[in-house]
């Protein structure tokens, strides 16, 4: 919900225009909130020329002001959105704070319908190995399939993985065929899999713009919905579902150049 300074608002009418679902008025020359319907989206907290605006519940630390010179080349966003490779080849270096701070924070101020913010990260580093363990044990688990996971594209190939990781897993000097000895990891768990994909996308933006590379493992989030012994780790619902699964490092292969794609169908009406 929303409160409005009456001895700040100038009753400009911005706020009562810009209200996704009707719930601000203007009365007696100043902006009311009806209270009726408020979704917390911070539409009129954001437009409000005075700052008359108080959004209930939310810190206010970290707000900025728009700057329109600020906003960013789009060509070198493009550019590297272009040249940007899944990294499964890692160096030693670990992520440091203040770079995983900003990837974090990507995923806090990505959209999400009505400012909810129902995603949660799990965030892996030192416990790496230990929840290595129990993420290839939960995919051994899944690995005899019946005959209709047969048929399913690629999951003869997954199933061979998984075994091969398990038999893999107390072996010294054993190559890493789930994360790749990337120094961190992030699992984002959300009721929604668009709040959290689009988390994701905005944090991996930050993951390549830092300098670092990082892969989508699937069958780490795969690993963790079927592991009550991994939620209980993290700590999170027993309901909760991973959505998606960041293997994050410093880049220990160059790629040369971007890939080809083959042509998106865009239809005009």
């Amino acid at each position: 919900m929303i409160t409005i300074n009456k001895e700040i608002c100038i009753g400009c009418g911005l706020c009562v225009d810009d209200c996704f679902t009707n719930d601000i008025e203007l009365s007696d020359g100043t902006a009311q909130a009806k209270g009726k319907f408020c979704i917390e989206c911070g539409h009129c907290f954001a437009i409000c020329p005075e700052n008359a605006i108080i959004l209930e519940g939310f810190p206010s630390l970290d707000i900025v002001d728009v700057d329109d010179n600020n906003r960013g080349n789009p060509d070198i966003l493009l550019y590297r959105m272009k040249t940007r490779r899944s990294i499964r080849s890692f160096t030693d270096e670990h992520v440091s704070s203040s770079d995983l701070q900003k990837i974090l924070e990507m995923g806090k101020f990505s959209p999400k319908a009505g400012n909810i913010q129902n995603v949660s990260y799990v965030v892996i580093e030192e416990n790496i190995p230990y929840v290595r363990k129990l993420a290839v044990e939960s995919l051994y688990g899944m690995s005899d399939l019946t005959e209709e996971q047969k048929k399913i594209p690629n999951m003869t190939y997954y199933a061979k993985k998984w075994k091969e990781m398990y038999e893999y897993l107390n072996v010294p000097g054993a190559p890493d065929l789930l994360f790749c000895y990337a120094p961190l990891v992030i699992v984002i768990f959300s009721p929604s899999d668009i709040n959290a994909c689009i988390a994701a996308a905005h944090m991996e933006s930050m993951v390549y713009t830092l300098g670092l590379g990082m892969f989508y493992s699937g069958f780490m989030t795969r690993a963790v919905n079927a592991s009550p012994a991994l939620k209980k780790f993290f700590a999170v619902d027993e309901s909760s579902s991973a959505r998606a699964s960041l293997v994050i490092g410093h880049p220990a292969v160059y790629y040369q150049r971007s890939v080809p794609k083959k042509e998106s169908l865009i239809i005009y009406r």
